[in-house]
């Protein structure tokens, strides 16, 4: 069987029908934000995504002050909320915090939805993969302890955080599952490197630990025991 991660839905629908998607989420988070000023909040948590970087600059360092140049209606999006947040937040409306997150992993309430889970389920049941496709990670669990670390807390006021973890290979996702289960499945692809580097410097100070390559093994575990 061969495999490529996808986690393009989203994406592809902001491209399909762009006045739907717009109307539905620009539109719908510059209303939220209006009725959180309204409603008189202390602070705004807005879930952003690295995908507001799109053109990286090789010669500028790819933190939470590199360029926004997003090559994707996603990140477009993403980065005007981004752009209404600030704007509220100079108005002096409310406080508000950013997150900038890279994919991100856990168990879906729906298993087969969750990340890897294709990958995981044939090697458990000893078919040979072939695998390609990679990328920046973080687990469900460190982005809420992000959440949970901000809220209330005046060092995160107007801030922006990257939330990265890990590059993952899915060769190396199949390597680590066929260990986990004793499979004998056989696993071919071509392993990939990271193109660039997030830096994940802020939220470190903010208080964030990150699973590390140790959180990615507990979830392909625990998906191997959930299927």
């Amino acid at each position: 069987m061969a495999y490529e991660r996808n986690g393009a839905s989203f994406h592809e629908a902001a491209n399909k029908d762009i006045k739907r998607f717009v109307e539905a989420n620009l539109l719908g988070s510059i209303e939220l934000l209006s009725a959180a000023r309204q409603a008189g909040i202390k602070q705004f948590i807005f879930i952003s995504s690295c995908a507001v970087y799109g053109h990286i600059f090789s010669n500028i360092k790819l933190d939470e002050l590199h360029p926004l140049i997003p090559d994707s209606n996603y990140g477009a999006y993403k980065a005007s909320v981004e752009a209404f947040c600030h704007s509220y937040f100079m108005l002096k409306a409310f406080d508000i915090t950013i997150f900038r997150p890279v994919g991100i992993y856990g168990l879906n309430p729906h298993l087969a939805h969750s990340a890897w889970y294709n990958i995981v389920k044939d090697i458990k049941h000893g078919l040979d993969v072939d695998v390609s496709g990679s990328g920046k990670v973080v687990s469900v669990n460190d982005v809420a302890q992000a959440i949970d670390l901000a809220i209330g807390n005046k060092e995160a006021s107007g801030k922006i955080y990257n939330l990265v973890d890990l590059y993952v290979d899915n060769m190396t996702v199949a390597a680590m599952a066929r260990e986990l289960c004793g499979s004998r499945s056989i696993v071919g692809g071509i392993p990939k490197q990271p193109i660039h580097t997030i830096d994940n410097t802020q939220s470190k100070v903010l208080g964030v630990r990150y699973a590390g390559i140790e959180g990615l093994r507990r979830h392909i575990q625990e998906l191997i025991s959930r299927i």
